[in-house]
């Protein structure tokens, strides 16, 4: 198994706990939330055909959207920490629809997986020795 696969299984988890949370529990989205979603759900749809296909992985299409995915969920992360974030943000994406354990939010759980998605998309490829 490859780090792409392990990227679909983290990425495909992500984007159905996204749909869970909005389509099943009704909480709605904000914007910072829809660009998420954007990034998150084209690296899952990117690798599925991917590697359903045997085609190669484009590396650097998979390390921009994981990149700008993790900057967008790490915004959303320090503004729902920062006492002032209401300021910066008005449409609705300080609201916390679920906090287990005292801080995982739905934005952080985001960020956790993009941070999962850029670790294993900038890991260096293994040579392999014949």
């Amino acid at each position: 198994m490859s780090r792409y696969h392990f990227m679909l299984i983290v990425s495909t988890v992500a984007t159905l706990g996204s749909l869970y949370f909005s389509e099943i529990r009704g909480f709605i989205p904000c914007p910072l939330c829809w660009w998420q979603r954007l990034f998150m759900y084209t690296t899952a749809i990117y690798l599925l055909i991917s590697l359903f296909r045997n085609r190669p992985v484009d590396a650097f299409f998979i390390r921009v959207y994981t990149v700008l995915g993790f900057a967008v969920a790490a915004y959303h992360v320090i503004l729902e920490r920062l006492p002032d974030g209401e300021a910066l943000c008005t449409n609705g994406c300080l609201i916390q629809w679920v906090n287990y354990f005292g801080f995982l939010t739905i934005p952080m759980m985001s960020l956790i997986a993009f941070t999962i998605l850029v670790v294993l998309a900038f890991y260096p490829q293994q040579k392999n020795a014949q």
